[in-house]
């Protein structure tokens, strides 16, 4: 994960300058994804009946939890990616694409 590391000088009560510990923070990526709305509302509730902050926190804490379970599964975190992931939605193998056929076109047949 890449962070940034800040450390500013503060003013103490005498005037001097006081070196707090830097504040590390974690860059950030946008993600938008489909969730259930059921799912939506549940943690909705969440995040306003326990205070847990915003709802980007609580959703960004439990996957954590998530793939450090699936870490410890696996014995050790994952390797890095080969390949950068497909995007979009996986379309099944079962139902074919539909084709555009002469038969479901509004053009009389000639």
């Amino acid at each position: 994960m890449l962070t940034t590391v800040e450390n500013h000088p503060h003013k103490g009560m005498n005037g001097a300058v006081v070196r707090v510990p830097p504040v590390v923070r974690s860059r950030k990526q946008r993600v938008t994804i489909t969730l259930p709305v059921a799912l939506l509302e549940r943690l909705r509730n969440a995040v306003y009946w326990t205070g847990h902050g915003t709802l980007a926190r609580l959703i960004a804490d439990a996957l954590g939890d998530a793939v450090a379970q699936m870490e410890q599964a696996n014995g050790q975190a994952f390797p890095q990616r080969l390949a950068p992931l497909k995007r979009g939605r996986p379309r099944s193998k079962n139902q074919p694409t539909p084709t555009l056929t002469a038969s479901t076109t509004n053009e009389p047949d000639q």
